[in-house]
């Protein structure tokens, strides 16, 4: 998806992140398998209207792209979580920028893009309104110990701390 961003269609609908290694100190008991990966992290385009009646024209490809593929950490949740996890073991450098968010240098951030080539993959479900599989995934579903928001997982807390700083992933 890196060389063809076209393989990422281009509508509303929910991903899952699969990954086909441990990640220091992630459970993975009852995550969903398949072959030598582990379903951990659920998203989607586009978010959930707003209160106020607002949609986003986010699509699956825009949402990944943008936020996931070779961006910054301050732009993906899920990058943030795997650049905590893997500060120790890959020697990221995380500091915080003046808006307080955490920032890498752009050749950790192209270390965690290269990271995730070879240690994840992607599945895609096209969904007209996919907040409310997400919701459901999150809640009901198999256990994703790397999703935030609406979460009960117990891994939560301690990744909202290891992402706060204020923990390494040798803590977990």
């Amino acid at each position: 998806m890196l060389a063809d961003r076209s393989l990422i269609p281009d509508e509303r609908g929910v991903y899952g992140r699969w990954f086909n290694c441990g990640l220091p100190g992630v459970p993975l008991d009852g995550t969903l398998r398949g072959g030598e990966h582990h379903l951990l992290y659920v998203g989607i385009a586009p978010r959930a209207p707003s209160k106020a009646g607002s949609e986003s024209a986010s699509t699956l490809q825009r949402r990944i792209c943008r936020n996931h593929l070779g961006n910054r950490i301050a732009s993906s949740t899920l990058r943030r979580s795997l650049a905590w996890l893997l500060k120790a073991p890959l020697q990221f450098q995380i500091s915080w920028n003046a808006a307080g968010k955490a920032i890498m240098s752009r050749e950790d951030e192209d270390r965690l893009t290269g990271w995730m080539a070879v240690h994840a993959a992607m599945s895609f479900v096209r969904a007209e309104e996919p907040w409310q599989i997400e919701t459901k995934l999150i809640t009901e579903g198999p256990k994703l110990p790397l999703n935030i928001r609406d979460s009960a997982h117990p891994f939560r807390q301690r990744l909202l701390t290891l992402r706060s700083g204020k923990a390494s992933s040798t803590d977990l």
